[in-house]
């Protein structure tokens, strides 16, 4: 059985010395990893919010569009709340994508098709939809031809301030953190935008 020889001519040598500096090795590494790994995830979460206010956006201004090709019925796309996956709204009986429609017969199919956007049913992952925003709402108002179309959906972290909106913010607990006190609406996110639509 051998020894390590620790001593050489000019007196004690480091013994160990490599295995400490392996360790610094380690731990200067460890930190690093644990570094990048956090910027990761906040990079992931900084783009999942930034997606969801895109697809947010291009919903307002199709919703937007819809209501300016069908001014007439502003009163019938106002009176819905989109966005209840518990509550959606019944699959119209005239399909106004392939047959002529009447004005209230085409608001009723915007909303329908609107809010299936919403909720994301045009992507599927297994059997989730994934293209729309998470626990939406969605509020549709007027006022003397000025109308306002407001989504809420829920972010991924507390935010600084809540939104001013009160769009989905009646429903108690359903975007707070639960790590804040009840009603304190931190994990709302929220757009608004309005137009004028003219009536004739």
């Amino acid at each position: 059985m051998g020894f390590t020889n620790c001593h050489n001519g000019s007196g004690p040598a480091q013994c160990g010395g490599g295995l400490i500096e392996v360790l610094v090795a380690v731990l200067i590494f460890s930190t690093g990893m644990m570094g990048l790994a956090s910027a990761q995830l906040v990079g992931k979460k900084a783009g999942y919010e930034a997606a969801q206010r895109s697809i947010a956006t291009t919903l307002l201004v199709d919703m937007l569009e819809r209501i300016h090709a069908n001014p007439g019925e502003l009163a019938t796309y106002a009176a819905y709340v989109p966005g209840e996956q518990e509550a959606r709204l019944p699959v119209p009986g005239t399909n106004c994508a392939g047959e002529n429609c009447l004005p209230g017969e085409l608001a009723a199919y915007d909303l329908w098709q609107w809010e299936s956007l919403l909720l994301g049913s045009a992507e599927r992952e297994g059997t989730h939809y994934v293209g729309g925003l998470a626990f939406p709402r969605a509020c549709i108002s007027y006022d003397q031809g000025s109308v306002s179309v407001a989504l809420s959906w829920r972010g991924v972290s507390p935010a600084d301030d809540p939104p001013a909106s009160p769009c989905g913010g009646e429903t108690a607990g359903f975007y707070d953190d639960p790590g804040g006190p009840p009603g304190n609406n931190l994990l709302r996110r929220s757009n608004v935008m309005s137009s004028y639509v003219g009536v004739n």
